[in-house]
């Protein structure tokens, strides 16, 4: 008894001091990183947007790229129905906004912070997306839970950028539509952070959060991040164009890949009206085409292409489309009981 109490008061003289530091206010937080956080909250804006006759809410998060009051955040149906949207800023103060622009392909928006004219609002320090690598320190900051409604700090979440990679992406049942390269982070990205910047340990904002997406190859979620340098010119159009309609559509130059169009197959999948669930089996394959050159049968069943699960036809539709002429597919199908691996060479039409 009496050496279980000696074990005691030695155990309470140890974590006496590290009590005391935290009665004291000591913070373990990095010196940094509070410069890097201090520099950008004034700039991130909780949104707040309202649809239907309910007003049903929701929330997110952007950030002021211009001090006209353009607050760049991510696009969504709420904010696209709403009758009624707010802005929430750092200090307090609170402003209606209207949509401005919409960018379709990376689905970020920027909004118009309803402000008195020669209002100036704090803008966020952009960062450089190109300098970006796996193993730098990331901050992200957002209107987490819908915590933060008014003078309130929005919260901060540290971590780390995984890669920087072009993913194949999935929102729900619809393809996402960005094709560039997106940093993947593993940051929390609670609900409410989306649009919220993602910073950088020197405070700077090298990208903005998607909501949790699915990888169409791997079927598991990833949090990531638009990298900062392919929405500039989204901004810079915006603001130097102030008549612009809101559907912003950059013009790109077609690869020679992209001009050739889809390659032909010769796959009938048998469809099933506007069920998405009906399974890819094929209905008719077309005589002397690449598909009859592969093997493949009417009732065979599509699981896969490459690394791609398909889990309907239109699925099936919307993938090989993909591919074009001189491409190879490497088609998973299932044949009565057995699974097979087929490879699938598209053609020019007329050329098989």
């Amino acid at each position: 008894m009496i050496r279980s109490s000696r074990i005691l008061l030695l155990a309470i003289a140890i974590a006496l001091p590290a009590s005391l530091a935290v009665a004291q206010g000591f913070r373990a937080r990095s010196p940094r990183i509070q410069r890097a956080v201090d520099g950008v909250q004034p700039s991130v804006v909780k949104v707040f947007g309202a649809k239907g006759f309910r007003g049903v809410y929701g929330y997110m998060t952007g950030v002021i790229v211009h001090e006209s009051g353009l607050v760049l955040t991510r696009g969504s149906v709420t904010l696209d129905e709403a009758h009624h949207i707010s802005c929430h800023l750092h200090d307090g103060r609170r402003y209606e906004a209207t949509i401005r622009r919409d960018d379709r392909r990376s689905r970020m928006i920027l909004l118009k912070l309803a402000g008195k004219a020669g209002t100036k609002f704090p803008v966020a320090p952009i960062g450089d997306s190109e300098g970006v690598a796996a193993g730098d320190f990331v901050l992200l900051i957002g209107n987490a839970f819908r915590v933060a409604v008014g003078r309130e700090e929005c919260a901060v979440n540290l971590g780390m950028v995984s890669s920087i990679q072009k993913m194949k992406m999935r929102s729900g049942l619809n393809n996402f539509p960005y094709d560039g390269p997106v940093i993947l982070h593993d940051a929390m990205n609670n609900p409410g952070v989306y649009g919220g910047p993602l910073v950088d340990i020197h405070g700077k904002v090298i990208g903005i959060s998607g909501t949790l997406v699915e990888s169409r190859s791997t079927n598991v979620q990833v949090h990531y991040a638009i990298p900062m340098n392919d929405l500039k010119e989204f901004i810079s159009h915006t603001v130097n164009n102030p008549d612009a309609p809101r559907l912003y559509a950059p013009r790109r130059k077609q690869t020679e890949e992209e001009k050739k169009g889809p390659g032909f197959h010769g796959i009938r999948v048998l469809r099933g009206g506007f069920n998405r669930a009906t399974e890819a089996y094929i209905d008719r394959v077309i005589p002397d085409s690449p598909a009859a050159k592969a093997g493949l049968r009417a009732d065979d069943l599509i699981v896969k292409i490459d690394e791609t699960p398909i889990r309907s036809w239109k699925t099936f539709t919307r993938t090989i489309s993909q591919y074009r002429a001189g491409h190879t597919a490497r088609l998973t199908i299932k044949r009565k009981k057995e699974i097979k691996l087929i490879s699938l060479t598209l053609t020019e039409r007329g050329d098989s």
